[in-house]
């Protein structure tokens, strides 16, 4: 059995829409769909594992999804070749690699 590397980790920006629009502060906020970034991690062996990062946004915390899209675009050559049942190294890779930011590692761990 060969060890499972990450050859290709892809982003995609998604725009959900709401059921009814949420109001937020008293109604000051209204929004009718909240983005959100979905991730793939594939290896080559043909394994894919999906993630996802879907903070408020930039309105109501400093975590918004592009800042999801940009962290990631910024660990993924990193990342690329590595084991990723080895959760230990590629957890100390992002935090070498991208200071803070759990918002952008939670949809890649």
């Amino acid at each position: 059995m060969s060890t499972p590397k990450i050859t290709k980790i892809s982003v995609y920006h998604v725009e959900l829409p709401l059921n009814e629009p949420y109001r937020l502060s008293g109604g000051r906020l209204v929004d009718e769909q909240v983005e959100t970034t979905i991730v793939s991690v594939e290896t080559g062996d043909g394994i894919t594992g999906w993630g996802e990062g879907c903070p408020w946004g930039a309105r109501y915390l400093p975590a918004f999804t592009g800042g999801v899209r940009a962290g990631i675009v910024e660990l993924a050559p990193a990342l690329l070749g590595q084991n990723p049942l080895h959760l230990d190294q590629i957890n100390r890779l992002m935090d070498f690699n991208l200071q803070g930011h759990w918002y952008v590692k939670s949809a890649l761990d």
